[in-house]
């Protein structure tokens, strides 16, 4: 012992130690997405009003509340709980149970390098990303829709609105629900008009439906540095930021309207910049409408490969050829059969020849644009 206390005293040994714990600590924070710095501090909802939230939430996804809500009295409540019901059935059987099952074996040690997830060009899109990524304590996600506002039922049943609202919402989630994805120029009309704002309700859904509490709901900017502030305490693009989960350690959902093209991160830099202040981390992308095949989508993509250890992907997400082999270890899953028709110029010859010549498992579940399992691919990519 004494031997080890005059060695720490010499100040060569011990600025030595002092550096590598510093590195240390610097290596274990970027390992983990732990910094949360850019997070603005949640709201605190009293106990009343967060029972109110979470009831229009469990409401909205055909869910009966703890309480006595007057909405599930209605028949038009009824049949859109059993709508809703049905679909999800259907949804569990044939895709979510499958991904999560088959995430739990080939994601599970890409899991545990970060807690932070990225998902651009997601639109409300929380359902694939958590059946994925279920542990990931910062979701990040963006699109060009507006965020909207959080739904409040009991209101809406007040001012007449509850049965239009309700249909309005069975049309916005039919295409996730059936087929995997989002339409955007559906998205255009389903979630900006004047009965759904935004996408708030179709993200409120997909928490309730996932077993989730809402915590707090915080609307932000993103500014230019990439640092997050309470709406009107700064410029930026527009957002919303959910804490959900358990209350005293919460996850966060930020969802950011953004234009992640060149000219969009030109204006506001500040998508990117938060990736970095939370990663590395891992990159999902689904049914991204080819858009990173692109050079007018150059610095999201380099973005997306400097800040993230790992990528999940179907081919409509990065080309192949973007992950340099000696920075890249590719892994093919499920069979390449090309874009559908309206992408068909983004086919990719090599990614034909990478299968062909890669041994590969099948994929137990579709996703994307072919999301029929037997014509399915992804590809999960970990920087080496």
């Amino acid at each position: 012992m004494t031997a080890i206390s005059h060695g720490l005293r010499h100040p060569c040994i011990s600025g030595l130690l002092t550096l590598v714990f510093v590195l240390l600590c610097i290596a274990l924070t970027r390992a983990t997405g732990s910094d949360a710095s850019p997070l603005v501090t949640p709201s605190t909802l009293s106990d009343e009003a967060f029972e109110h939230v979470n009831a229009s939430a469990r409401g909205l996804a055909g869910e009966h509340t703890s309480g006595d809500a007057a909405w599930e009295s209605t028949s038009e409540w009824h049949e859109y709980q059993q709508s809703i019901d049905q679909r999800w059935s259907y949804l569990n059987r044939v895709r979510l149970s499958a991904m999560s099952n088959w995430a739990n074996s080939e994601l599970s040690g890409l899991r545990g390098e970060t807690r932070a997830v990225f998902y651009p060009f997601s639109g409300p899109d929380f359902l694939y990303v958590n059946t994925f990524f279920p542990n990931s304590k910062y979701l990040l996600m963006a699109g060009l829709e507006p965020v909207g506002t959080m739904p409040d039922l009991a209101k809406l049943q007040d001012e007449g609105k509850l049965s239009a609202y309700l249909a309005q919402m069975k049309t916005s989630l039919f295409t996730i629900l059936v087929a995997s994805f989002f339409k955007t120029k559906d998205m255009k009309t389903d979630f900006n008009n004047q009965l759904v704002d935004g996408l708030m309700p179709a993200i409120v859904v997909f928490l309730s439906r996932q077993g989730y509490a809402l915590d707090a709901i915080d609307y932000v900017t993103l500014a230019h540095d990439g640092s997050v502030d309470h709406r009107g305490d700064a410029s930026g693009a527009p957002g919303v930021q959910i804490a959900y989960g358990d209350r005293s350690d919460p996850h966060y959902l930020l969802y950011f309207q953004t234009d992640l093209g060149n000219d969009g991160l030109h204006d506001n830099p500040g998508f990117v910049r938060l990736m970095q202040k939370l990663g590395p981390g891992i990159t999902y992308l689904k049914a991204a409408s080819y858009l990173l095949y692109e050079d007018y989508f150059s610095t999201i993509r380099n973005g997306i490969l400097d800040n993230s250890l790992g990528v999940v992907e179907d081919d409509s997400g990065i080309p192949l050829h973007d992950f340099k082999p000696d920075k890249w270890n590719v892994i093919p899953y499920g069979n390449y059969t090309g874009p559908i028709a309206l992408f068909k110029d983004h086919y990719q010859p090599d990614l034909t020849d990478f299968y062909a010549r890669t041994p590969h498992t099948p994929l137990p579940f579709g996703s994307g644009y072919k999301f029929v399992a037997s014509v399915s691919s992804l590809l999960v990519a970990k920087k080496k």
